[in-house]
């Protein structure tokens, strides 16, 4: 696992909880981590991206910001709140 995404994950955990972990780990995080792969492939080289996912019941924002490069993309930052 990335270390952003452990962060997030222990983010996540100290606002949910450890029982709703894994909810969040295998329903949620995966499609948006989906969604925002998607947006850095169609995002211009060289590009920061940010986007707010927020959650359906108002329990948190989950923040990724990312960027697309010559050889791919990756994630600068992820943040629960």
């Amino acid at each position: 696992m990335e270390v952003w995404m452990q962060e997030l994950n222990e983010q996540i955990e100290k606002k949910i909880g450890e029982q709703k972990l894994p909810h969040y780990q295998t329903m949620i995080l995966p499609q948006i981590t989906a969604d925002f792969y998607k947006m850095l492939k169609e995002a211009t080289i060289g590009k920061i991206v940010r986007e707010e996912y927020r959650m359906e019941d108002a329990s948190m924002i989950i923040i990724l910001e990312g960027e697309r490069n010559r050889n791919g993309s990756r994630i600068l930052r992820a943040e629960a709140r």
